[in-house]
């Protein structure tokens, strides 16, 4: 399996700018990494992966968001897009799920980034380990993934409190 290291390695490797850090207690949502950080949601970065007609496809986009499966296989030309199983993202990637990072995977993915990323100068993303996180700039992300900028998510739903739940 994976870790931060193999993430830290591989951006340095490639001259990167980039901080890796260990929070103290695991992290699997983005609204929980944002709360730790004092950070918004979205500039906390999602990485899922999909099966489109069994082809691995990466989506990275902004915490605050969720892809579109109707965006996505319009855009793909698939017939068929699933969400890959907790197996597959660990056989792939080599990572994870809820600590899988944008990059440095087991396996050449198609990155597909969503456009709301880029309004971003700095992002996070997994760090490869349930605790850690990845810091860098959105646009060497989109250089280092060689991701292809798209409009493939939609904002997420807030669900409504109900005078019982407070």
């Amino acid at each position: 399996m994976k870790t931060s290291v193999d993430v830290h390695n591989f951006l340095q490797s490639l001259e990167v700018p980039h901080e890796i850090f260990l929070l103290r207690s695991p992290v699997k949502t983005a609204k929980g990494a944002a709360v730790i950080l004092g950070l918004k949601t979205s500039e906390i970065l999602k990485s899922v992966l999909f099966l489109a007609d069994e082809k691995p496809i990466l989506v990275i986009l902004p915490g605050d968001k969720k892809v579109s499966y109707k965006k996505l296989k319009k855009l793909l030309g698939a017939s068929r897009i699933r969400l890959a199983t907790t197996r597959e993202v660990m056989n792939l990637t080599g990572y994870i799920i809820g600590a899988t990072p944008p990059l440095a995977h087991q396996t050449s993915l198609l990155s597909l980034i969503d456009g709301d990323v880029m309004k971003c100068d700095v992002v996070y993303t997994g760090g490869g380990e349930l605790n850690a996180m990845l810091k860098m700039r959105a646009e060497d992300l989109k250089q280092v993934t060689n991701g292809e900028v798209v409009d493939v998510a939609d904002p997420l739903k807030e669900t409504p409190r109900t005078f019982l739940e407070s």
